[in-house]
């Protein structure tokens, strides 16, 4: 497919982080080309006047599937709201749940301009990369591990892991197969060092929760004698193909450390904050230490939204009222994080509208709320919503035009998700 933008506002994110008033040409996934007035018949003509084209954002830290779960357990603790609300219901997962469940929060990130995710999930991962494929969206995607718990066999997880790996990699462009442990308190030491050891064997990345919790930290100090980060990469765990969800309970050592390892840090603010995990994870020491900072928005199960341009406002307003200082952390470098560092995180050519780079753009309207434009980066991190997305294209593929859903039924998939979260949570 052949598309072309004509005439809009470019947020390149290119090395030079230069805005320009070009075409882009779209081709066979894509990006063939930038330039004025570029003479090329395509088959789909969007017209950027008054519209910004920005790269499409990277939800680094995700569970797609739990936006059937929103409300649920409202108002818990985390690991209570895990134990009595979260576990219970999700063993109750079909895969028709879980097909639609994908589906609902598919929707709602495209509409957030997210044309890719991190994913992690363990009940029916597979449908939720038929669902991928079926709506268009790009994600990252383990069959998620853990073998503290009830009925988990360690060796039937890291079946159920490389099986998930073998099934899709090379199957299609949208899905990258990667290699994930829940947590450290889920997961015994054995399957965290054997599934980073399948990752790396696979050339996959690999993803885990850690320090999420005041808790967590203290619990893994006493039993190991090293906090997370330290104990992580004792085990070998602790390089730049790791993404690193939460951690925010970290001493400057780790700080160091993740930085000296390259390590992606999947910050999740608005879930952090609504879980009252405390504390806030010191993202711009982290980047200043040299790993690779991303945003999240977890689940909407914890976050109640799916929408990354919240996570990224916040993001940077938390690093301003925690260090008492209004310039600790610029707009361009929060931007940075949820584009250029979070295709890095996933592995994937993306991030910034550049010749070459795969074809994941989003259009936005430059509506009330983005004039005037004095400084175009700050209104994408402070002004920028879901209400200003009117198109997105992924692999080169529209995806999402005039605000109108283009893959699926979406309408259909609004309903039976309605129903089937409500079914769910009364079996």
């Amino acid at each position: 497919m052949i598309i072309l933008v004509k005439n809009a506002t470019i947020v390149t994110q290119n090395d030079g982080r230069e805005i320009i008033k070009r075409d882009i040409l779209v081709k066979d996934g894509k990006i063939e080309g930038i330039g004025k007035n570029i003479d090329e018949k395509p088959e789909i003509i969007l017209d950027g006047t008054n519209k910004i084209a920005i790269p499409g954002l990277v939800n680094s830290h995700t569970h797609i599937v739990m936006g059937l779960l929103m409300g649920h357990g409202e108002g818990l603790p985390l690991q209570e709201w895990l134990e009595k609300k979260v576990w219970p219901t999700e063993a109750k997962l079909t895969k028709e749940d879980t097909k639609v469940g994908s589906l609902l929060g598919m929707l709602e990130s495209i509409r957030s301009g997210v044309t890719a995710f991190n994913e992690m999930y363990i009940y029916h991962v597979n449908e939720t990369a038929k669902a991928a494929q079926q709506i268009g969206m790009r994600v990252s995607i383990p069959r998620a591990m853990f073998d503290l718990m009830p009925g988990r066999e360690r060796e039937d997880e890291l079946a159920a892991g490389e099986a998930f790996v073998r099934e899709w990699t090379g199957k299609s462009s949208l899905i990258i197969p990667t290699v994930s442990c829940h947590a450290p308190y889920t997961c015994s030491e054995e399957l965290m060092v054997k599934a980073k050891e399948m990752a790396k064997k696979d050339g996959l990345k690999f993803h885990i929760h850690l320090s999420e919790t005041r808790k967590e930290m203290l619990d893994i100090l006493k039993k190991t004698g090293k906090y997370p980060f330290e104990y992580m990469d004792s085990l070998g765990l602790v390089d730049k193909d790791s993404v690193f969800a939460h951690a925010g309970w970290v001493t400057k050592r780790e700080i160091k450390l993740a930085g000296e390892k390259e390590a992606s840090i999947a910050h999740c603010p608005v879930s952090n904050m609504k879980l009252a995990t405390g504390g806030i994870c010191p993202i711009t020491e982290y980047d200043a230490a040299g790993a690779n900072v991303t945003i999240g928005t977890d689940g909407a199960a914890s976050n109640n939204s799916l929408n990354l341009f919240e996570s990224i406002k916040l993001a940077a307003l938390l690093q301003k009222h925690q260090y008492w200082k209004a310039d600790v952390i610029s707009a361009q470098k929060i931007f940075d994080f949820a584009t250029v560092n979070g295709a890095k995180a996933l592995g994937i050519e993306a991030g910034s509208i550049e010749k070459g780079k795969l074809a994941d753009i989003v259009l936005l309207e430059k509506g009330a709320n983005m004039i005037p434009e004095h400084d175009v980066i700050s209104n994408l991190v402070y002004t920028t919503g879901p209400q200003n997305v009117t198109d997105v294209i992924i692999d080169g593929r529209l995806v999402l035009k005039d605000r109108k859903i283009l893959t699926v039924d979406e309408e259909k998939i609004l309903e039976e998700a309605g129903k089937t979260a409500e079914d769910l949570v009364k079996r």
